[in-house]
């Protein structure tokens, strides 16, 4: 509803800012009900709200000659909320439920889903709920004709006209046979994905509305952080900075744990790394090469997508050595660009270093084999260098390979120089988000926003004019 999705933004710029308003939230928050619970995923509650309509208001539809849908299918990556949204669907039904797990050997297993779907059809109009389906069986993709599949597209059909209503959930469709999946058994297949920036903001300030947490603490900077992630991995992490602040026996968790919190549990950042300050050395050149090649990364990524960057780490000690530079697509929205985009970005760690250091950066492999592979789908796929190269159903001979191999090696060669203009026209900001990397070992996009805004800023034109007409800049500060 408007009201839960406005109360739920709201959250995102009170729930930091008075203790008592927190507490107020958070009261209202656990009292809420339906699909009230599920926080985000507008499109999804709309399919579950009008699903469950169809199951309440059964006789809306008879009129209009309309049968309920036989099943749902909500399937996605693990952690995201299906069981959830699942129950939730079966609370604003109003039907009996009857809900199989697999907690059974595999013989026994099978006699408990025909139990199952015999009491629903029982006590009809009622709802199955098969929570995991595809952990039925086996668990892999060799499986998919298990007696425990066989027994339930069985089942569903035994109660097609007994009014039983199956609710699935799954997490790889690939171990889940055809017959299973297709209309007439699950006519609704919801697939649920990992939240988006925005959902992620929502989720987020729930789970921060009981925890005692720092007005500076950046919503925005923690959701982008955690993009492609989980909603069980947004809370891990964020109970996760609890517990170093509370370790420390801090008064209230602030940005610097969150960071923490996410480095260790999302990008394996070793906890030595991160709860010991003392062991590094700003002299180490070693630490001074990774800084320079993520804070390369760093630049790309700000003058042809600001604000784009959401952490970035650089360390070095006896027994650790690392550094990565995490981003999400911001302003740029053509597949074309942003592919080009992390071209030039995966070449600028490598070469930072060379330029400002003088000295060859020998931990660019993955860099550069993430380049080749995009300009080799580029020029032998998608045909930018001509359609002579294509390498789709063609036969390939020993001439064409080297001619595309050679073509590669040019288009590398362009990207590169591009790279290196950008990072010498804006040089200041290097220098700047390298010293701060070198000086706290990781950044948050907030830091590298402020970092920004204190440097001039060169910006490149387009992406395809950089390609084709050199390195053409205009004066932005």
């Amino acid at each position: 509803s408007y009201y839960v999705h406005f109360f739920v933004y709201t959250i995102c710029y009170t729930v930091l800012e008075d203790e008592s308003v927190r507490l107020k939230i958070y009261e209202r928050m656990r009292d809420m009900k339906g699909f009230e619970k599920i926080i985000g995923y507008g499109s999804v509650k709309k399919e579950l709200e009008q699903i469950s309509d169809v199951l309440k208001n059964r006789e809306v539809y008879a009129k209009l000659g309309v049968k309920p849908p036989r099943g749902l299918l909500l399937h996605g990556v693990p952690g995201v909320g299906k069981s959830l949204m699942a129950s939730e669907l079966i609370e604003a039904s109003g039907l009996n439920a009857f809900v199989c797990r697999k907690d059974k050997p595999n013989g026994e297993f099978v006699n408990e889903i025909k139990s199952t779907f015999e009491k629903a059809a029982k006590n009809a109009p009622s709802i199955v709920f098969l929570d995991d389906m595809d952990k039925f069986a086996n668990g892999d993709e060799r499986h998919p004709d298990a007696e425990e599949y066989v027994t339930v597209q069985s089942c569903i059909d035994e109660t097609k006209s007994k009014d039983v209503f199956v609710i699935a959930t799954a997490n790889n469709l690939l171990c889940l046979p055809y017959s299973l999946l297709r209309s007439g058994r699950f006519d609704r297949q919801i697939y649920v994905d990992t939240p988006t920036i925005s959902d992620a903001e929502q989720i987020i300030a729930y789970y921060l509305s009981d925890k005692n947490v720092s007005s500076e603490l950046d919503i925005n900077s923690i959701a982008k952080i955690m993009r492609n992630h989980s909603c069980a991995a947004l809370e891990t992490v964020i109970n996760e900075a609890g517990m170093y602040a509370g370790y420390d026996r801090a008064e209230c968790i602030t940005m610097n744990y969150f960071m923490k919190a996410a480095m260790h549990s999302l990008f394996n950042v070793p906890y030595s790394v991160l709860n010991n300050p003392d062991i590094f050395d700003k002299n180490d050149t070693t630490l001074m090469k990774i800084a320079y090649h993520e804070a390369g990364h760093a630049v790309i990524h700000e003058v042809l997508d600001p604000d784009s960057i959401t952490i970035i780490s650089a360390y070095s000690n006896t027994n650790n050595t690392g550094g990565f530079t995490s981003f999400c697509n911001n302003e740029i929205t053509d597949p074309y660009d942003r592919v080009q985009l992390e071209i030039i970005a995966s070449l600028a760690g490598k070469a930072a270093v060379e330029q400002k250091l003088c000295c060859i950066d020998i931990g660019s492999s993955e860099d550069l084999q993430r380049a080749f592979r995009r300009v080799r789908k580029l020029v032998v796929d998608n045909c930018v260098c001509g359609f002579n190269l294509y390498g789709g159903s063609r036969e390939y001979s020993n001439d064409l390979m080297a001619h595309q191999e050679q073509v590669i090696a040019d288009e590398i060669e362009k990207y590169y120089r591009i790279a290196k203009g950008i990072i010498t026209q804006n040089d200041e900001l290097l220098e700047a988000i390298a010293t701060a990397l070198i000086e706290k070992k990781f950044l948050s996009g907030k830091d590298i926003r402020d970092i920004r805004s204190k440097c001039k800023i060169v910006r490149a034109g387009s992406l395809n004019r950089l390609r084709y007409k050199g390195t053409p800049i205009r004066d932005n500060t």
